[in-house]
């Protein structure tokens, strides 16, 4: 995914990435991933979001994934579910193959 907003280069122990798809006049797709590591490099923190301006459950929010909580977990339409956690990127590329199956089908 391209990124548009790099603030990690201002502090390593932060990365934010944004990206819009425009979606109709009223409405849009947005995907937000902010993962935070500690100077040592640990994942401390990580929120991965698809939101979709047009839905109004959960502020529009169709699928996520974040540790909030000391939990690692997923939204789905306003469903949560507890998971197993393997790694922060095997989670990354899960996300990102769903985000790409909801731009192509808009299911998940």
């Amino acid at each position: 995914m391209t990124k548009k907003s790099d603030p990690a280069a201002a502090d390593p122990s932060r990365a934010v990435r944004d990206v819009f798809y425009p979606k109709g006049r009223k409405g849009g797709l947005i995907v937000r991933i902010q993962v935070d590591y500690s100077r040592e490099g640990k994942l401390l923190r990580y929120s991965l979001s698809l939101i979709d301006l047009s839905h109004s459950s959960d502020n529009g929010r169709v699928l996520g994934y974040d540790n909030a909580h000391g939990q690692h977990h997923r939204h789905c339409f306003g469903r949560v579910d507890l998971l197993e956690f393997e790694s922060y990127e095997k989670l990354e590329g899960q996300f990102e193959a769903q985000v790409r199956q909801y731009l192509e089908t808009g299911a998940l």
